[in-house]
């Protein structure tokens, strides 16, 4: 199998999608530059800018790293001139240009100047078609109130949801301010949660809480707590489903194609299947159902859980699947309990003929005719890719523009022949799809953190991931 199914696959606002930015520059009330979206969507924006522009391509490469200069910025003259540090593959620089907007989820760059970190100074020309439109008409932004907020389609959706709670009406009233928090957001359990700073009217606090896709206009608060500035907490339940609201597998076959009738979940049931404790007590299974909440507190990476029904009985299935080749999953140990409440333990499908061979076959891979992946490096279904996915689905790149993961297929061959500790990734997720590449750094013996990285979606759009 060259992919693994990864946590619950909750419904997070597959609608979610960049605004426009505001040329202008303003600052917030701690003096820092402002954006008509997102922050750290305008910077993976002005970045891609800069890299398509052949002087700063030339020389500096690949882009690393950007970092804005807010103080340089704002004393440069003109509404949209920014100033970034860069840092590339070939070397470091600064960048003060114009920044324009050509539509809401893409920023060019106009006349600056690149200066090398060794003094030399190389003219940008800008984009001359971006340029050549502006002489024709004035640039247009098509959501003033968006804007206005600085937020993306998803933070206003989730603002308005929690504006409609009647618990945030009373301890926080009208909301002024709806900022994410990002940090909190990449540490919450849930890949649904999320986490908002709020000031308002009566008070201020922070919104801890799943927010649900209704539709391409709502997102509904589900479960949560909101932390006032004293320190109390105040759990709530959240929104009721609506009555026209879809259910949550028809959420998911409208955009997965039915998380119930993937490759994974075929090869999982022709293997409950097979398995003589389960013809036994269940019989020719009817329901082969993924628990995907329970899947994703089950304590090992490879345990799933289903609900199963068959002509003998009915029961819940927690095993572990083990992947024998791109064709089969294996039975493991587990447990089936039936509808009568009796757990019956089981050892599992012991293995396939060949199946170690199969395995070591594997073991080394040739990447060109002088470079083997030993055995020892980083496999699918090892530990680290495990906890590599972890890290990537709390990161909140990854969480606004993928989603839920549900593919995260390890890239062997690239990773390897990667610089220092890069490792990549091809994710699929409630969201959309993209190639992530970044340094994974270990915490400790179970966990690993995402450091500096790029994740590129499959439209080209790249995000910057920095540390965490």
């Amino acid at each position: 199998m060259t992919w693994l199914i990864v946590g619950a696959f909750a419904m997070t606002a597959a609608h979610a999608a960049a605004a426009g930015a505001d040329g202008a520059k303003a600052t917030d009330t701690q003096g820092r530059i402002t954006f008509g979206i997102d922050r750290e969507e305008y910077d993976a924006q002005a970045r891609a800018a800069m890299q398509v522009d052949p002087i700063v391509a030339k020389h500096l490469g690949a882009i690393r790293k950007v970092a804005l200069d807010e103080a340089a910025s704002m004393d440069e003259p003109g509404p949209d001139v920014l100033v970034f540090d860069v840092e590339g593959s070939r070397g470091k620089g600064r960048v003060t240009a114009r920044f324009i907007t050509v539509s809401p989820t893409e920023e060019v760059l106009g006349p600056g100047t690149l200066v090398m970190a060794d003094g030399a100074t190389h003219a940008i020309d800008g984009n001359a078609d971006a340029l050549a439109a502006e002489d024709e008409h004035d640039h247009a932004h098509d959501d003033e109130a968006m804007l206005a907020h600085g937020k993306d389609l998803f933070t206003r959706q989730a603002r308005e949801a929690a504006q409609r709670y009647p618990l945030v009406q009373e301890h926080i009233g009208q909301i002024d301010t709806f900022t994410m928090n990002e940090i909190g957001t990449g540490a919450a359990v849930g890949m649904n949660t999320f986490v908002f700073d709020l000031v308002g009217s009566k008070g201020r606090g922070t919104l801890e809480a799943e927010f649900i896709t209704v539709s391409a206009d709502t997102e509904r608060l589900g479960k949560g707590v909101l932390t006032l500035q004293d320190g109390r907490r105040l759990p709530f339940e959240g929104e009721p489903r609506d009555a026209d609201e879809p259910a949550d597998d028809e959420d998911a076959t409208s955009l997965f194609g039915g998380m119930q009738d993937n490759i994974f979940t075929r090869q999982a049931r022709a293997a409950a299947q097979r398995y003589p404790l389960v013809r036994q007590h269940i019989g020719t299974l009817s329901a082969f159902e993924l628990d995907l909440s329970a899947s994703a507190e089950a304590e090992g990476a490879d345990e799933f859980v289903f609900a199963v029904a068959g002509d003998k009985g009915r029961g819940r299935l927690l095993a572990e699947f083990i992947t024998v080749d791109a064709d089969t999953e294996r039975l493991g140990k587990g447990v089936l309990t039936l509808d009568d409440g009796r757990e019956l333990a089981f050892e599992g499908e012991a293995p396939f003929p060949g199946e170690d061979e199969r395995a070591t076959e594997t073991d080394v891979v040739d990447v060109d005719e002088d470079i083997e992946i030993p055995e020892t490096f980083a496999r699918q279904d090892g530990i680290f890719v495990l906890q590599a996915n972890a890290a990537m689905q709390a990161h909140p790149v990854v969480k606004r523009h993928i989603g839920d993961i549900r593919e995260a297929a390890f890239d062997r061959e690239a990773s390897w022949a990667a610089e220092g500790e890069r490792y990549i990734f091809d994710l699929k997720g409630s969201k959309g799809a993209g190639r992530l590449e970044a340094e994974f750094i270990t915490v400790d013996a179970d966990s690993e953190r995402i450091g500096d990285g790029e994740l590129v979606m499959a439209d080209g759009t790249r995000h910057p991931l920095g540390g965490q």
